[in-house]
């Protein structure tokens, strides 16, 4: 198969596999390996490379990420090929991490839909984890485990009041400071993040403003 280089990475140089990204490699692993722009190697060297080399480093950078905060396995698996590591490499380093029970995709959910809950509608709320790579069915599960610990309050009604008295600012919370057309712009403001209309007009009615 034919080797190929990419443009350098910093101090690291992509190499490519028949032009299939492997992932990047510092000039004295080129050397190492006897890599040219150009020249072909065997499978063997190929899967030598990935073994000895890319797809260890592969689980060190995904386990750093870890560290640094929860990840689903879409955002992981983004991390790794943004940071130049090819679909082979990435793919073994995130059945790895997975295989010790480093991604919990529910725990994540929940912890993102509690430090979100108090100002964002459910509707935002759930594209932004959708965008993550969590399914609706682990969302809903996240939902109900939050809303089982605190049955009391309604966690959608308590954001729309939160987000209206941002929107209103430090002024007062009266009818006679809120014009019809300002009354409609918050409304609207609410309503284009996502909250119910049912929900934007209880809070303002628990503000004693009327809609």
């Amino acid at each position: 198969m034919e080797i190929t280089f990419g443009n350098k990475i910093t101090k690291k140089t992509p190499v490519y596999a028949d032009g299939e990204l492997l992932g990047a490699l510092y000039p004295k692993e080129l050397v190492t390996y006897g890599l040219e722009d150009g020249a072909d190697v065997s499978i063997e060297t190929k899967d030598m490379i990935l073994k000895e080399t890319l797809i260890p480093r592969a689980k060190r950078y995904a386990m750093n990420l870890l560290v640094k905060s929860d990840k689903t396995e879409t955002e992981l698996l983004r991390k790794l090929l943004s940071a130049g590591y090819g679909e082979e490499a990435g793919e073994a380093a995130l059945e790895y991490v997975k295989s010790f029970h480093y991604i919990d995709e529910l725990r994540t959910a929940e912890s993102y839909i509690r430090t979100k809950m108090d100002y964002y509608s459910e509707k935002e709320i759930r594209y932004k984890l959708e965008e993550k790579g969590i399914n609706s069915e682990t969302v809903d599960m996240a939902y109900d485990n939050i809303t089982e610990d605190d049955e009391a309050e309604d966690p959608e009604l308590k954001a729309a009041l939160n987000f209206v008295k941002k929107k209103l600012g430090s002024r007062a919370y009266s009818e006679e400071d809120l014009s019809y057309e300002e009354k409609q712009k918050v409304m609207a403001a609410a309503f284009r993040k996502g909250f119910r209309q049912e929900s934007i007009k209880t809070a303002l009615k628990t503000l004693n403003i009327s809609y």
